[in-house]
């Protein structure tokens, strides 16, 4: 795998909020120290459109400005950083309502936030 680009797969996934600040965790398995994503961001003081980010590697952990986010009902993926671009890939698989959650907790997070809309069946 390419050192700019880091794909994780999670069992557990969560969103909570408190005030003014909000975040998703991906994690592999509830708990756990490693194999896990955790976006944050809070609207209290001006941030300059940065989440905060953190993984269990310190490469893919800061704040920063998340461009081309997408998030699909088994999927989450964005591109950060300037001098060097850097993607996360996320799979995960979640309940109904946790994902209704992670959804709307990202939506507020990540404003241009990409989800695809499901063709309809006839």
């Amino acid at each position: 795998m390419p050192a700019n680009l880091k794909e994780l797969h999670c069992g557990y996934v969560s969103a909570s909020e408190s005030g003014d600040y909000f975040q998703v965790l991906f994690e592999g398995t509830q708990d756990s120290d490693e194999g896990y994503l955790l976006v944050q961001r809070q609207f209290e003081m001006s941030d300059a459109g940065k989440c905060y980010v953190e993984t269990d590697d310190s490469d893919f952990t800061g704040h920063f400005r998340l461009r081309n986010a997408r998030l699909t009902r088994s999927q989450f993926e964005f591109e950060f950083g300037n001098r060097q671009t850097r993607k996360m890939k996320v799979s995960f698989t979640a309940t109904d309502s946790a994902y209704g959650d992670v959804k709307r907790t990202l939506q507020i997070v990540i404003p241009d936030l990409d989800i695809p809309i499901k063709p309809t069946s006839f």
